[in-house]
């Protein structure tokens, strides 16, 4: 219908190029249409089995959706959303209407695609025939190809999203788009390979959150490794099924994944020394039992600290071992003046000791420090544990070029100073 009531074909109103011909005027139809589509999914619907009325309710919710975002968008070009203090109609959804930012933000995109540039879609997207998910990857796409091609390609993926789901059309999309413009479909490439990233961090429990992008190659990479690595085995008769959850099987799959790598590919060195899975353990608290009432330290595990003694116990189930004697002040072999390079052995007893970069506010883990002769092995200093201390990359270059110094004081305890 036309802004006054009367009839319009549908197809002229939309063939208009750079011309917004709305065929939804803000407030005049929105509940006859509404109830319009309530009454056509009762009817229809009343007689059917519960599947397919589970359907054809999909199907009236995708309706209404679209309904609702045709009206929003011809209520914000009409002037009339200025009245009620919003600037956007993005800003007016979040606010009015509860919807999270992201989510305002993608809808009011649509909305004005679907009653704009974008008929074909913008149909399908108010009869219900297509979701307003399909109606923003339609969008996404369309822009990426070239004006003249653009009617063409939307009728394509309109025909497709009657039977894909959203995540399966965008695929189609790309598709498209690398065969009406290969350099543009390049540039998206390069783009979307800009945004990789992958954070890591302790979380205030313990655990360690993982969050990030991966480009489309590194993730095909990293899901078929998981794929593999995850599979469950067949149980042998009389044992136990696994109960973990696929996001469970999938976690432990990436622990064993670098665990592997670590042990039987990695060839580099990290601090003089392979990277490897560091825990700091008590005796005692190695060989504590549960239940035993005794209480012990923690172990602290490099990266996450503190650990309960039951998890480092199953962590050292199938590990390499390094002992460092404790007696006092936690005495080791030395190499006195023999090398300067730092042994193995030397190394892990000033991280058990030190724990991170000495210097003051600096928290710079030990796969990233250097040990430090405090007194320089080329003015006499030993290669001993009592002459190093470890320090971050950044502060031994202050130590070497800007004249700081180790102090060590009464206790034994060494920090990083200024120059007077």
């Amino acid at each position: 219908m036309g802004h006054d009531g009367s009839e319009t074909n549908e197809a002229e109103s939309w063939a208009v190029p750079g011309v917004r011909s709305s065929v939804f005027p803000p407030g005049a139809h929105v509940v006859s249409e509404v109830r319009a589509a309530a009454a056509q999914f009762a009817a229809d619907a009343e007689q059917l089995p519960t599947e397919r009325q589970l359907v054809a309710m999909r199907q009236l919710i995708d309706r209404l959706e679209g309904l609702w975002l045709a009206a929003a968008a011809d209520f914000s070009e009409s002037g009339e959303i200025a009245e009620t203090g919003h600037q956007t109609l993005a800003s007016w959804m979040r606010h009015r209407c509860r919807v999270a930012p992201a989510e305002a933000s993608a809808r009011s995109t649509v909305a004005f695609a679907a009653t704009g540039p974008q008929h074909v879609s913008g149909a399908a997207l108010r009869d219900g025939r297509i979701s307003w998910r399909h109606s923003q990857v339609i969008d996404q796409a369309v822009r990426q190809v070239p004006a003249e091609r653009r009617a063409e390609a939307e009728q394509a993926l309109v025909e497709q999203a009657s039977r894909l789901d959203p995540g399966q059309l965008r695929r189609v999309g790309e598709r498209l788009i690398h065969c009406f413009d290969r350099d543009r479909a390049d540039e998206q490439a390069i783009r979307r390979l800009e945004r990789r990233g992958l954070s890591v961090a302790e979380t205030y429990d313990g655990m360690v959150s993982v969050n990030g992008l991966l480009d489309p190659a590194t993730g095909a990479t990293l899901l078929t490794a998981l794929n593999a690595q995850m599979r469950p085995e067949a149980p042998a008769d009389g044992a136990p099924r696994d109960v973990r959850t696929p996001a469970q099987r999938r976690a432990d799959a990436l622990g064993d994944i670098c665990s592997e790598w670590l042990s039987s590919v990695n060839t580099a060195n990290v601090g003089g020394v392979r990277p490897h899975l560091s825990v700091i353990v008590d005796h005692a608290t190695l060989a504590s039992e549960r239940g035993d009432g005794a209480s012990v330290e923690p172990a602290q595990l490099g990266w996450v600290g503190p650990v309960t003694a039951s998890e480092a116990q199953l962590i050292g189930c199938d590990a390499t071992v390094s002992r460092i004697v404790m007696d006092g002040e936690s005495q080791v072999i030395d190499v006195g003046r023999a090398t300067r390079s730092i042994p193995p052995a030397l190394r892990r007893a000033v991280v058990a000791r030190d724990r991170t970069c000495v210097a003051p506010g600096c928290s710079r883990l030990p796969e990233h420090c250097d040990v430090h002769h405090v007194i320089f092995w080329e003015h006499g200093g030993e290669t001993s544990r009592e002459n190093t201390v470890l320090l971050c990359r950044h502060h031994h270059r202050m130590v070497h070029l800007r004249d700081w110094r180790v102090v060590v004081d009464t206790s034994g305890r060494r920090t990083l100073q200024p120059p007077d």
